[in-house]
């Protein structure tokens, strides 16, 4: 692996260390508490985060789906409550997407990573490395608004 896709590789894994830590400890009906009527609750954004890391799971080769997927696609609205999955099955999803993850990216080849993209697939670079390293920043965000969240419903900081 490049030290490029090595460093890649440990963000990830911090954010893997922050979505475990924004999530642990808050109580299941609190997952679907909202800071405001235009924000999202902590369900959507965590399980936003499992569909986006699925995403770089799928482009390197590994299998995963849920139910429930498109209820955190980009731009999906809200649904009831009841319609999303609960705050256990999230955070497995995400462990179990994680650790896959986590052994895939060091083995794939330098020459997968500088292929190009579709167009109109978003890339940081048009490669497909760009777009893992394009949805690694967009996790990175996701895991910060977990941290806001978190803080804001009384448990205290993630970081720091």
């Amino acid at each position: 692996m490049s030290q490029d896709f090595g460093t890649i590789a440990s963000m990830f894994k911090a954010n893997s260390q922050i979505f475990e830590k924004a999530t642990q400890g808050v109580p299941a009906e609190e997952w679907l508490t909202r800071p405001g009527d235009g924000s999202n609750h902590l369900a959507w954004i965590a399980g936003h985060v499992v569909v986006h890391r699925a995403m770089v799971g799928k482009i390197l080769g590994l299998q995963w789906s849920a139910p429930w997927e498109q209820l955190f696609a980009r731009g999906a609205q809200l649904v009831e409550p009841q319609r999303y999955p609960d705050a256990a099955e999230i955070r497995r999803s995400f462990q179990e997407l994680s650790e896959k993850v986590a052994t895939a990216l060091p083995n794939d080849s330098e020459e997968m990573l500088k292929k190009p993209v579709e167009k109109g697939k978003p890339s940081l670079d048009g490669t497909v490395g760009g777009t893992i390293a394009l949805l690694c920043l967009h996790e990175s965000f996701h895991v910060g608004q977990m941290s806001y969240v978190r803080k804001w419903l009384g448990h205290g900081q993630t970081v720091g």
